[in-house]
């Protein structure tokens, strides 16, 4: 009998200095005594800035603040209250979350899934600024023009996708650069923090495409990239910024989508056959894709019977029902008939599976197994795994399984898909543009029919949220941030973002708050 493999926690490198608060910078730090010295050497200049890409992809990829976020967006399932998980998705009886709101105080365990984001994300940023200070106010050269702007050119790329970080969580943030005096620093809303984000990853774009370099493979623990398509990443990660802002439907509506299209026609998939921004796990002693080490191993979270039943209506039930979903037969090629694995009964055995047929699905996986705690809500467990990142093809412990190997943090199709919506809402948008975008993962992974611009933009967006549901899955929180601004895509009572953490609210004296169920907003006023 299959038995279940608890995970645990994964430690982040974190950057020299921690910025978590403007008081906590002007603690001593005993560790690192010659901090003047340390940005004056160049050598330690250039491995921060390389850092600063480790410290960002821990962060976004992390289970502390991600896991919480994918099941709360019902794009996966599990029961297992590691990193809040249980808490924060469950359900109550009513069919809200109203007893579900952030636990933002200094005594709930709780409190965790909101201290990972602020602190990864300004951990970060610190490194970025630093790496910025040295070379623009100090004059710091790294070896060469040519490594002294690609190290700049990083870093502000990183200081930008820090801030998105902010933006795309929280009500308010500190917004800091080379310039800022941090005896002076101020929250700014969200929507500041937001613009200030999209401000610096389009500098970041700018300095790209004026030097010509290649990063290290180092700085992603295996893939180099040029300055051009540095500058591609810098423009999704904008467009992305703006897109996932927005914590509502209502707000959704106000995004500026023609700046969106600009971005994303500048994006990670506007040239050739496009590419992913990678990253490479080592087994998750440095470098974590956390969230497929959970979620693209279906012993350690499955996906949500609410996606499920929108890829197979006619053989998957959303809830999940008494004795489980038959295995699936859908029309849609990533899902197909679910069988996996290699053709052995074995194989199949131990992890539930059907052995694998030529219908077998290229993301998902049915399993028989039914591995979560039903004391916890039948409602958690789920018969079909994601496994689209396991390139190994039978969930081997030295594949992403097992926190090892290369796999995407923002997809070409991720692009497309923002590139789509944008054309969808901005006035005077290209439909057929719109429906060709869509049909790059419907019809060229999914193998469904095709999309067309005469079917009119209300359809055409039915379509375009289908894709997103299936290929936003393992792709960080992005699932999470996709549900909140569509009509009805979280339950009532779940908290669309976080309060600045209480640990940071302690240190400044400010009253504790929080968001979501039914005492508390679910999320700020749109700043004005």
């Amino acid at each position: 009998m299959f038995s279940f493999k608890f995970r645990g926690a994964v430690g982040l490198a974190m950057g020299a200095m921690l910025l978590a608060g403007c008081n906590s910078l002007d603690v001593e730090n005993p560790n690192a005594p010659d901090a003047n010295r340390a940005l004056a050497d160049p050598n330690a200049i250039e491995a921060v800035a390389g850092g600063t890409m480790r410290s960002w992809y821990n962060t976004w990829e992390g289970m502390e603040g991600g896991g919480p976020l994918s099941t709360m967006a019902q794009a996966y399932s599990a029961s297992w209250n590691n990193f809040n998980m249980n808490f924060y998705s469950s359900i109550d009886g009513d069919g809200t979350r109203n007893t579900r709101a952030y636990q933002n105080d200094l005594a709930s365990a709780g409190r965790t899934t909101m201290i990972a984001y602020w602190e990864g994300y300004y951990s970060t940023l610190s490194s970025a600024v630093d790496v910025l200070t040295a070379i623009r106010k100090n004059n710091l050269v790294i070896s060469n023009a040519s490594n002294t702007k690609r190290a700049e050119t990083v870093a502000q790329l990183m200081h930008g996708a820090a801030l998105m970080g902010i933006a795309l969580n929280y009500d308010k943030g500190y917004v800091i650069d080379e310039t800022s005096d941090l005896a002076l620093l101020e929250y700014k809303t969200r929507k500041e923090v937001r613009d200030a984000a999209v401000a610096s990853l389009e500098k970041a774009a700018t300095l790209a495409a004026a030097n010509t370099f290649t990063t290290p493979s180092g700085w992603t623990n295996g893939t180099a990239y040029t300055n051009v398509q540095i500058a591609q990443i810098a423009r999704t990660m904008a467009a992305m910024t703006l897109a996932y802002y927005p914590r509502t439907a209502t707000e959704n509506d106000a995004v500026d989508w023609a700046k969106v299209s600009t971005l994303a026609a500048g994006g990670i998939s506007s040239t050739g056959a496009g590419f992913d921004f990678n990253f490479s796990g080592d087994g998750c002693n440095s470098w974590c894709h956390e969230i497929l080490y959970w979620f693209n191993a279906f012993d350690g979270g499955r996906v949500s019977t609410r996606v499920a039943a929108l890829m197979d209506p006619a053989t998957q039930r959303h809830p999940y029902p008494a004795g489980g979903n038959p295995a699936p037969n859908s029309p849609d090629k990533r899902l197909g008939d679910g069988s996996f694995g290699p053709d052995d009964e074995d194989f199949a055995g131990y992890f539930g599976t059907n052995p694998k047929t030529a219908r077998a699905g290229t993301d998902f996986v049915y399993s028989r197994e039914e591995i979560f705690r039903p004391d916890r809500g039948m409602y958690h467990q789920s018969n079909l795994g994601h496994i689209r990142y396991d390139r190994s093809g039978e969930q081997s412990p030295q594949a992403i399984y097992g926190g090892f190997g290369a796999a995407p943090v923002i997809s070409k199709h991720q692009n497309d898909l923002i590139w789509a919506e944008a054309e969808l809402r901005r006035s005077g948008g290209n439909l057929a543009t719109a429906a060709s975008l869509i049909n790059k993962t419907r019809v060229d992974r999914g193998g469904l029919s095709a999309a067309t611009a005469g079917e009119g933009a209300p359809a055409l967006i039915t379509k375009l949220i289908y894709e997103q549901e299936v290929e936003l899955l393992g792709l960080g929180p992005s699932p999470f941030y996709q549900r909140r601004r569509v009509a009805g895509g979280l339950l009532a009572g779940t908290p669309r973002e976080m309060p600045v953490p209480a640990k940071e609210l302690g240190v400044k004296g400010d009253a504790f708050y929080t968001f979501g169920g039914s005492g508390n907003p679910a999320n700020s006023p749109t700043p004005p």
